[in-house]
């Protein structure tokens, strides 16, 4: 199948555009007067482009993207206005051509009998939480309030994810500054001090002489040190991809920081899985969903083995206890009320906003904790240089007063 662009008008006498899949030219612009849209422009995308589009379509929104696609939306649909329709109002606004072409396919498969959700996983929107949420709305007759209730779940998740950036960033930036800084005066500055010490014949002290090794090393080895650095940044991730489950495993191990992940594949998995029973979704489908979301491997198998025991008829809580380590005092209490008065999708949610109000907290704390250790560590390294180099000129001193 070839993808092209067209331009046109439908039968209203009003422009449209976006992209229709087809065998041939001809059976493009076929294609498009049986939608009643004549086309006056149709030009076919390169192949290149064309895989790019089809490989890459299930990332063409962010999350925040994705969040207003849906509000609009929504919004539209209880305005009154048939999904197709509004549809094809935002296919008439976007610019992007990936966006277009995504757009196009879901208004393509609609027109063709498929349901919303259906026509969303053809077009590769593979996020399990919204294909569920879509597909009960559409069965309860409620997909304007699911179609918001994904909107908030998207928000949320990009907030989170924003917040932990946020405190990521300042301390590696720090970092990054403070290497440079150290790397100068390890190529440019220890060298030129070397050769006044070297001309003086100096009988220079052990924190000096260390310095000056490690700065002889790096000079004599750069080309290597530059070699396996980039080696490290091209296996890393192969290495990572390969054990990705140990790999999972020790980041919920790493103090602070693993219980901080912890916390927030939690947040994940409660929010999705209280609104899909929200939703009207079965217990173990909507447990299948959530689980899907979370994206450490080594947390997802624990669940997969709470809902084994489930299935076998022991209690969420009793399950969740013996099968997941460090799960907050204050869930566990939630989700046994919850449990007990049969409102287990209220309960979920009242977790999910505890853990996130724990989130905040924990990232505040750990971007202070980190901005600490970062200048503490960095400026003791610079300190220690500067203290080695000087150490020298202080002892001629001293010496030339007695």
């Amino acid at each position: 199948m070839k993808v092209f662009s067209y331009k046109g008008v439908n039968e209203k006498g009003k422009e449209v555009k976006g992209v229709v899949e087809a065998n041939s030219r001809a059976g493009a612009i076929a294609l498009l007067k049986s939608k009643r849209i004549f086309p006056y422009e149709i030009s076919e995308i390169e192949t290149k482009k064309k895989e790019f589009f089809l490989l890459s379509i299930g990332k063409t929104f962010s999350d925040k993207e994705l969040a207003v696609f849906f509000r609009t939306l929504s919004s539209l649909l209880e305005a009154g206005i048939p999904l197709v329709e509004a549809l094809e109002s935002f296919l008439n606004e976007t610019k992007e051509e990936k966006k277009k072409a995504f757009i196009s396919k879901v208004i393509m498969s609609l027109k063709e009998g498929k349901s919303f959700s259906e026509s969303l996983k053809f077009s590769k929107l593979k996020d399990p939480i919204v294909l569920a949420l879509v597909a009960s709305g559409e069965k309860g007759g409620f997909l304007a309030q699911n179609l918001s209730t994904i909107a908030d779940i998207l928000e949320k998740r990009e907030e989170i994810r924003s917040s932990l950036a946020g405190a990521l960033i300042y301390p590696l930036i720090l970092i990054t500054v403070s290497v440079g800084v150290i790397i100068f005066m390890m190529a440019v500055v220890v060298p030129k001090i070397v050769s006044i010490y070297d001309s003086m014949k100096l009988s220079l002290p052990t924190p000096t002489k260390i310095i000056l090794s490690i700065s002889s090393f790096f000079r004599d080895n750069a080309i290597l040190l530059i070699f396996l650095i980039l080696m490290l940044s091209f296996s890393l991730p192969v290495l990572i991809k390969r054990k990705r489950k140990l790999v999972d495993k020790i980041k919920l191990r790493i103090p602070i920081l693993g219980e901080l992940l912890l916390y927030t594949e939690l947040l994940y998995f409660f929010e999705t899985l209280g609104n899909l029973l929200k939703s009207g979704v079965p217990l173990g489908e909507a447990v299948d969903f959530s689980i899907n979301t979370l994206g450490n491997k080594n947390l997802q198998e624990k669940f997969w083995e709470v809902k084994e025991d489930i299935e076998r008829g022991e209690k969420f809580t009793e399950a969740l206890l013996k099968k997941v380590e460090n799960i907050p005092f204050v869930v566990v209490q939630l989700i046994k009320a919850g449990e007990k008065s049969g409102n287990l999708s209220s309960m979920f949610l009242k977790s999910s906003n505890f853990l996130k109000k724990e989130i905040e907290i924990k990232i505040k704390n750990l971007t202070s904790l980190f901005e600490s250790i970062t200048m503490i560590a960095v400026g003791s390294i610079i300190g220690f240089i500067i203290i080695s180099l000087l150490l020298p000129i202080v002892e001629i001193s001293t010496v030339k007063k007695f």
